[in-house]
C-alpha cells in the first residue's frame, strides 16, 4: 500500500520489506540490473520510473490520484526503497537496526539527530544511513528503517524510536565496557 499507511500495519511490514529486498537481488528476473541501480540513485522526492515498477511488484495496488498524502507516502516508500537497494544483501531481518549502527560506529551525535528527524528529513537520511551500513558492510533489518520513517507523525512514532535507541544505546555500552 503505497497511501497513508495504518497503525497496525507494522507486522506486514516485514514481509514487504523481504519482497522488496529479494525483487531487487534479482530474484524472479522482474527487475533489470538498470532497474536496481536507478533505485539506488534516485532522489526519493522525484522517484525513479523504476521505482514504480517495483511498487507495483512489491507493495498493495498504487491509488491513482495524486493527493498530497498518496505524494508523501510516494516519498516515504521511496527513500525506504532506496535505502534497500543501497543496502542490497546486507538487509538481514535478524539484524536490529540500533545494534548495527552502534556495531558501525554511527556517532552519537548523527544517531541523536536521526531519532528527532520528522518524515521530511528522514526522506534524506534514510538513504545516507544505508550508504553508511553498506560502507562498514554491516548488516541490517531494514524494516526498522522503514517503521521509522513510516511511523513519523503517527501514535506510534514514540515507541520505535525509543527501541532503536534501546538497541543502540545497549550495543554500543556493551561495547564500551
Amino acid at each position: 500500500m503505497i497511501g497513508p499507511t495504518l497503525a497496525n500495519e507494522a507486522p506486514s511490514l516485514h514481509a514487504r520489506v523481504n519482497r522488496i529486498a529479494y525483487l531487487l537481488a534479482g530474484r524472479e528476473g522482474a527487475l533489470t540490473r538498470a532497474d536496481v541501480a536507478a533505485v539506488r540513485r534516485m532522489d526519493p522526492r522525484s522517484p525513479d520510473a523504476a521505482f514504480f515498477k517495483l511498487a507495483v511488484l512489491a507493495l498493495d495496488d498504487p491509488p491513482q490520484v495524486d493527493s498530497p498524502a498518496v505524494l508523501e507516502a510516494e516519498g516515504r516508500w521511496a527513500a525506504i526503497v532506496s535505502g534497500l537497494a543501497l543496502l542490497g544483501d546486507l538487509h538481514q531481518p535478524a539484524a536490529r537496526l540500533g545494534r548495527s549502527l552502534a556495531e558501525a560506529g554511527f556517532s552519537e551525535l548523527r544517531f541523536s539527530r536521526l531519532l528527532r528527524a520528522d518524515a521530511e528529513r528522514l526522506v534524506d537520511e534514510l538513504p545516507m544511513l544505508a550508504r553508511f551500513l553498506a560502507a562498514k558492510s554491516v548488516p541490517a533489518d531494514w524494516s526498522t528503517a522503514a517503521l521509522l520513517i513510516l511511523s513519523a507523525g503517527r501514535s506510534d512514532e514514540e515507541r520505535t524510536r525509543r527501541r532503536i535507541a534501546r538497541e543502540y544505546y545497549a550495543a554500543l555500552l556493551r561495547d564500551d565496557r
